[in-house]
């Protein structure tokens, strides 16, 4: 409460970050504190301090029982989550994760800069994931399966957790726990692919369709967003860097390609780009110099002074 209604002073902020420090826990637990408050505030702004009946006035209309739902967002690392209510889209910004709850008990978490558009009707819970990446918590209910779409691939599943991923190079699928089958024109099979825990799917323009076997440390570190972290275990350093800017404005920037090349290890907060900077430097013998909005990381010169 008193981060959310003015700057700490010096004593309140190490203490802050002593607590903080104690316990990995403990972020996770101030970053759902601190997007609850800021819910709160929202939700009373929204509705001008009345109550509202959060049941569908019409049925045909099946995307205005997810309106109410999306108000009641379970948590955010900074910024505004949008939706359009007529779209029945929801959307995040650079450097957002959002955890939102539908009115089926299923969870949807948006990464950031992603977009999503619920399609909900009474046969089907259908999500189309338009731009990022989401991770998906379905409620069990085997006569309304629930089916995410991308860009041709269609991943169904009856009770499950998996992540689902959009970008340039294709669609990737991983799965948390539980089955789910994978489909349609991008899957490169006439029958269901199926994935269980901890395997991977991709579907890629240049290598085409493949399956994967990861180990539960590797998925653990490639959903650690949803808690507020990224955590590296020997990805190039280039890799790493695009993944930090993925959240924040201030982008690190590495022109040495083969420093690019070298493997790091690491784990940060979202959006935290001086202190990745600042730990590839040490690591690889290093320098940070600061231009405009990027921190270029470069190997330190040789000169008496270093």
């Amino acid at each position: 409460m008193r981060s959310a209604e003015r700057p700490l002073d010096d004593i309140e902020q190490q203490q802050l970050d002593a607590w903080l420090a104690a316990d990995s826990r403990h972020l996770g637990a101030y970053v759902r504190a601190q997007a609850l408050w800021l819910d709160i505030d929202r939700i009373a702004a929204l509705d001008g301090g009345t109550q509202r009946d959060y049941a569908p006035p019409v049925r045909e209309r099946p995307w205005r029982r997810y309106a109410m739902a999306a108000s009641v967002a379970l948590a955010a690392f900074g910024g505004v989550v949008t939706y359009d209510h007529l779209a029945g889209r929801v959307s995040t910004d650079r450097g957002e994760v959002r955890r939102i709850a539908l009115d089926d008990g299923s969870i949807v978490t948006l990464n950031g800069n992603s977009a999503v558009q619920i399609r909900y009707e009474d046969d089907i819970r259908r999500v189309i994931l338009r731009r990022g990446e989401a991770s998906f918590e379905v409620a069990h209910n085997k006569q309304r399966p629930f089916v995410v779409t991308a860009e041709g691939l269609d991943v169904r599943a009856v009770g499950t957790e998996f992540v689902v991923g959009l970008d340039k190079d294709g669609v990737e699928v991983t799965v948390e726990e539980g089955v789910v089958a994978v489909g349609g024109a991008a899957s490169g099979s006439a029958k269901p692919r199926y994935l269980r825990r901890n395997e991977q799917f991709v579907a890629a323009a240049d290598t085409g369709p493949r399956k994967a076997v990861l180990d539960a440390a590797d998925v653990e570190r490639r959903i650690a967003w949803r808690k507020g972290l990224l955590v590296f275990n020997g990805q190039q350093l280039g890799a790493a860097a695009e993944e930090v800017n993925r959240y924040t404005d201030l982008r690190v920037v590495i022109d040495d390609p083969t420093l690019a090349r070298a493997e790091f290890m690491g784990v940060f907060k979202l959006g935290d780009a001086h202190a990745f900077a600042g730990a590839a430097a040490q690591a690889f013998n290093g320098e940070v110099i600061r231009r405009g909005n990027e921190l270029v990381l470069v190997r330190q010169r040789n000169s008496p002074s270093h």
